[in-house]
């Protein structure tokens, strides 16, 4: 009985990070009259987690590969004039090596998908970076989102209580 409350308390726990993230996502768009809120909030709960064991490594690791797929995605923008496909394309073997070289593959599958999200935004005005750009900040700002809320929920805030909101209670 004890162990089955124990998880409902974790996922309850869960409930409220989700909940934090598109009440924070939401606010900032309110207060930004941002309109691109949709990647803010796929990567705000991507990088939540409702395991504490895996909580923090996992929403540095999303933040990782959405730097690296942007950064690649971006360089490989400046190859005006080719058609999108092959675009992302050079960015994934771009990206795929930078993971490589700085021993990230594991986080290489995010990093594509930061590429893929980022590649094939449209761009309907003149400028080439605007959109890929909004996109970079909506999905980093989402994952840092994610990142506070796991950072409260299961490493506490100094001077307050710590909480255990966590599907494995093994220590």
């Amino acid at each position: 009985m004890k162990a089955r409350f124990r998880n409902y308390q974790s996922v309850l726990g869960y409930m409220l990070k989700c909940l934090a993230a598109a009440g924070i996502v939401y606010s900032f768009v309110r207060f930004f009259h941002y309109t691109d809120v949709i990647w803010c909030l796929i990567s705000a709960v991507l990088v939540l987690s409702p395991n504490a064991n895996e909580a923090v490594p996992l929403a540095e690791s999303r933040i990782e590969a959405n730097i690296v797929g942007s950064v690649c995605i971006l360089l490989c923008l400046l190859a005006r004039g080719l058609p999108p496909l092959l675009i992302v394309g050079m960015a994934y073997v771009l990206a795929i090596a930078v993971c490589f070289l700085l021993d990230l593959m594991p986080v290489s599958r995010s990093a594509l998908v930061a590429v893929t999200i980022i590649g094939f935004a449209p761009t309907a005005d003149q400028h080439l970076w605007n959109k890929p750009l909004e996109r970079v900040l909506s999905v980093t700002s989402g994952c840092l989102v994610g990142l506070l809320i796991t950072v409260v929920f299961h490493r506490g805030v100094p001077g307050q209580k710590k909480h255990r909101w966590d599907l494995d209670h093994s220590e």
